[in-house]
Order: C-alpha cells, then sequence, then structure tokens
C-alpha cells in the first residue's frame, strides 16, 4: 500500500516537471521568436479628392504672331510693349518708297495698255469694213479671189490683236492691283483687340516679308481676355482626365493664392522626350481654363494645376501606403503554417475570410494562368499582422479609399516601408511609438 501511494506521488511529481518543463519550453519558443516593430493607423470615414498634378505655363488664349507681308525697313513703330491696341491700329510702317514707285509703274503700264487697246479696236473695225466692202465685190465678180483672200486675213489678224489687247489690258489692271495691295502691306495695323506681348523688332530694322520669304515675327499681340495654362499631364493620368473638371491653380507670382480653373482641352497626340532612352517620357497637352479673374498675369508665367478627377464622401480610408501585394500560393502556405504554431492564436475570422474568398476566386481557373498577386492590407490582431485582402477605389496623395475588406477603427499597419516588404500573415508584431522605425528584432 506503501508502495503504490509512493508510485502515486512520484507519477504526480513527475507529471508536474514535466508540465514545468513543457512551460519552459514553450515560453523559450515564444520568446525566441521574431517580432516586427510597425507604424499604424486606423480606418476612418471621411472624404477623398483624386487629384491629378501638373506643371506649365500661362497662355493667352488668343496670341497672335504679327509679320510682315513685304520686306523693307521699318521706318516708323508707334508702339511699345505692353500697350494695349485695339483692331485696325497702326503698328509699324515699312518703307513704301519702293512700292509706291511698283504702284505708279503699275498705273502706266495699264494707261498705255489702255492706249493700245484703243488703237487695235480703231484697226478692227477699218479690217472689218474693208472685208465688208471685198467680199461684197468678190460675191458680184468684181473682184479677185486675191484680194477677198487679203481682206479676210487683214480682218482675223485685226480681230486677234484687239483680243490680245484686251488680254494685256486685264494683265495691266492685275499689275495695279498687285502693287497697291503690295503698298498696303507697308502699313501693318492689329488684327486683334489686346496687348503687345513681345516686341522683338525696332526702328531701323529690316524684316522679311511672307510673300517671297520665311516672315519676320515683328511682335505679338495677345487677348488677355481669356487666360490659359498648357500642362503636360503623364500618360498614367490621362486617361481620368475629362474636359470641364475643376482645377486649382497656383501660380508662383502669387504665392499662398488659389485660382479656380476648369480643363478645356485635351490634346490627342503624345509628347514624347527622351525617345528611345531610359529617361523616355510621354506626356499629353491639356489646356486649363482660368474662370477666375487674375490681375496683372502675364503670359509665361509658371503655374502649378491640380485637377479633381473624381471625389468620394463619407468612405472608408488608409494611408496609401498600407496597401501591399502578396502571393496568393505563398500567403496560404503563410497562413497553415501559423494555425500550427504552438502558442499560436490561428488565423483571426478575417484572415480566414481572405483564405475562403481567394480559394473561391480561384476555382475552376486555368492552372497555367498565372495568378494575379492579392492586393491587401496587414491588420493588428491580439499582437499579429493578419493578411485581409480588400477592394481599393479612388486615392488622393495621401490616403486611398477601402471599397470592401475593412471597418472603420480597424487597425492597419502602414510602415516601415522595408518591414511590409517582409511582413507575412501572422508575424508577431510590436506597434513602436511616433517618431521611431525600426525593422525585425528579437525578443
Amino acid at each position: 500500500m506503501a508502495i503504490k501511494k509512493g508510485r502515486r506521488k512520484f507519477f504526480i511529481i513527475g507529471g508536474i516537471a514535466l508540465l514545468v518543463i513543457l512551460l519552459i519550453v514553450a515560453n523559450f519558443t515564444r520568446s525566441s521568436e521574431k517580432s516586427f516593430k510597425v507604424k499604424t493607423a486606423k480606418a476612418q470615414r471621411g472624404r477623398i479628392v483624386s487629384l491629378v498634378n501638373a506643371t506649365g505655363k500661362v497662355r493667352p488664349r488668343t496670341e497672335v504672331k504679327i509679320s510682315a507681308n513685304v520686306s523693307g525697313e521699318i521706318v516708323h513703330m508707334p508702339v511699345v510693349e505692353g500697350q494695349r491696341v485695339a483692331k485696325g491700329d497702326l503698328l509699324a510702317q515699312i518703307d513704301a518708297r519702293t512700292y509706291e514707285a511698283q504702284l505708279r509703274s503699275a498705273a502706266a503700264g495699264y494707261e498705255a495698255a489702255k492706249a493700245n487697246l484703243a488703237y487695235d479696236e480703231a484697226a478692227a473695225r477699218e479690217a472689218a469694213l474693208t472685208y465688208n466692202r471685198v467680199k461684197a465685190l468678190f460675191e458680184k465678180g468684181l473682184t479677185s479671189q486675191q484680194e477677198y483672200d487679203a481682206a479676210e486675213t487683214r480682218h482675223q489678224t485685226a480681230q486677234a490683236s484687239l483680243e490680245s489687247a484686251k488680254a494685256r489690258l486685264e494683265q495691266a489692271r492685275a499689275a495695279v492691283d498687285q502693287a497697291r495691295e503690295s503698298l498696303s502691306y507697308t502699313k501693318i495695323t492689329s488684327p486683334i483687340d489686346g496687348y503687345i506681348t513681345n516686341l522683338p523688332t525696332e526702328v531701323g530694322e529690316i524684316v522679311m516679308g511672307s510673300l517671297n520669304y520665311q516672315a519676320s515675327v515683328i511682335m505679338v499681340i495677345s487677348d488677355l481676355s481669356v487666360i490659359e495654362i498648357e500642362v503636360e499631364v503623364d500618360e498614367t493620368d490621362i486617361a481620368n482626365v475629362e474636359l470641364n473638371q475643376p482645377v486649382k491653380i497656383e501660380l508662383d507670382a502669387f504665392p499662398d493664392t488659389v485660382f479656380a480653373g476648369r480643363v478645356s482641352q485635351i490634346g490627342n497626340t503624345a509628347q514624347v522626350t527622351g525617345l528611345g532612352t531610359q529617361d523616355q517620357v510621354t506626356n499629353f497637352l491639356v489646356k486649363i481654363l482660368v474662370t477666375d479673374t487674375v490681375p496683372n498675369i502675364k503670359p509665361g508665367m509658371t503655374a502649378t494645376c491640380d485637377i479633381t478627377t473624381d471625389e468620394r464622401r463619407d468612405v472608408i480610408k488608409v494611408p496609401i501606403g498600407a496597401v501591399v501585394l502578396r502571393d496568393e500560393e505563398l500567403l496560404k502556405k503563410g497562413q497553415k503554417a501559423g494555425a500550427g504554431d504552438t502558442g499560436s492564436a490561428g488565423p483571426t475570422p478575417l484572415a480566414a475570410a481572405v483564405t475562403d474568398s481567394a480559394a473561391t476566386d480561384t476555382v475552376g481557373a486555368d492552372s497555367d494562368e498565372k495568378k494575379k498577386p492579392l492586393e491587401g492590407v496587414f491588420v493588428v490582431r491580439d499582437g499579429r499582422a493578419r493578411f485581409v485582402r480588400v477592394t481599393t477605389g479612388i486615392a488622393d496623395q495621401q490616403n486611398i479609399e477601402i471599397v470592401s475588406g475593412l471597418q472603420p477603427g480597424d487597425v492597419v499597419i502602414v510602415g516601415p516601408f522595408r518591414t511590409l516588404r517582409e511582413l507575412e500573415d501572422g508575424n508577431k508584431v510590436e506597434i513602436e511609438p511616433e517618431g521611431k522605425s525600426g525593422g525585425p528584432s528579437e525578443t
């Protein structure tokens, strides 16, 4: 009896000792598990405005480059840069002496052509009368065939000369019109109401006319009543830009001031720089109409524009950095391993839902088809990181919309970036205080 009691006591003591040893081993195993120091944020409801940012230059909607139609020396210029001009105002006077002489010469040629026409008309009348008399005598047999033929030939020649004289008169008239028009081109007037925004020429300079040469730009007149900003939008953003979308405009010349505008034109031709190199960039030209009145705005000013492409209110949002991509197969393996760890709490309901959802999505899929990574966030649950698959919407510069997968108040891991790259479902995490950063540590 005493022996049985001794054995029972031995087994009890041995069992207690074994349990203590197991607890020590388990505690040691737990203490050696890698822990990640992470930064977190809470999912919350709010407003998200999706923006496309672009930088460009101020341009007037209407900008006219004034060139000369005729060549010559500028002898008079009654305007200065920045001056306001009205349509029809004199801008510059080109030396007109050569063109006045050409007009006088053309006019004299016209008068000579008129005189020649009068002479040919008289000769034609005389030839016609002679022909008619000879014809009448020939029909009565009173003259010879030779005389009749000669009279007919003179008549035809006189008619031909008359037609030629008429043509020369028209040619002379056209020369007069051309000379008069060339003379009129020596006075350059404004085609629009506006301001002189560029004046690269001065009195005394020789300009080349567009009628015979590549035209010289004498000045530029801009209608500053309608101002646009030309910006280049990256090809990754241009699909989201539409006509009449609102725009916030900041001009370097007017700091701390925001002006309103709207998208007025979207280019269809790509603007490619660095073609064929690693620095190749493809942009599209977008014009933004400034709807606010901006005093003293000047063409060429630098502007920064935020185009509002979409807006959502009362949506769940998290910092953009919280959203990560994970391979589905690796995620499943990690969840299974996490479920079998000693002391592990196993996948949370959210993580389990992700696994079920992923499995449902891949049923019947072609095994050879490359699977896309899952988009999700890591949520902190009981001191561990749990991968939760999410559906995202629009984003602004800091936050991204979560359409499904999270609830307001869920704590998501937002960094550090290196830690998020290494983090796996089920890893132990430690939320670090604000202002500190870190990676995996041994605890």
